[in-house]
């Protein structure tokens, strides 16, 4: 599972956050990516690992970098963790992404993973 091998680093912080979010952008517009319930999969693998988790799932029309800090700031968050570069380097220098809009952009500590 991606997502969970980029969360391990940031394992002992999420274990004591009050309140963990998945976030799932647009999951209607991407059939059979996110399995039957998107972000199920993710929180799973965090509440076997002891941490409290919701999982919400937004629509926006906002690219995935500008919609993840939109939202951080509405739900006041302390802390950002992702994976970075889901797409080729190339393409991320070329089109931007999520990746580079966050580091372009940052209004909270942010810990990615690679």
């Amino acid at each position: 599972m991606e997502a969970s091998r980029a969360i391990n680093g940031a394992m002992p912080m999420l274990r004591q956050a009050q309140e963990v979010k998945v976030v799932v952008f647009n999951a209607e517009q991407q059939v059979n990516v996110h399995g039957q319930q998107p972000g199920a999969d993710l929180a799973l693998y965090l509440a076997r690992h002891g941490v409290k988790v919701d999982v919400l799932q937004e629509t926006t029309e906002q690219d995935s970098g500008n919609a993840l800090l939109s939202l951080a700031a509405d739900v006041n968050a302390d802390l950002l963790v992702m994976g970075c570069y889901a797409h080729s380097r190339f393409r991320e220098m070329l089109l931007g992404g999520a990746t580079r809009t966050v580091l372009e952009s940052m209004t909270l500590p942010v810990l990615m993973s690679h």
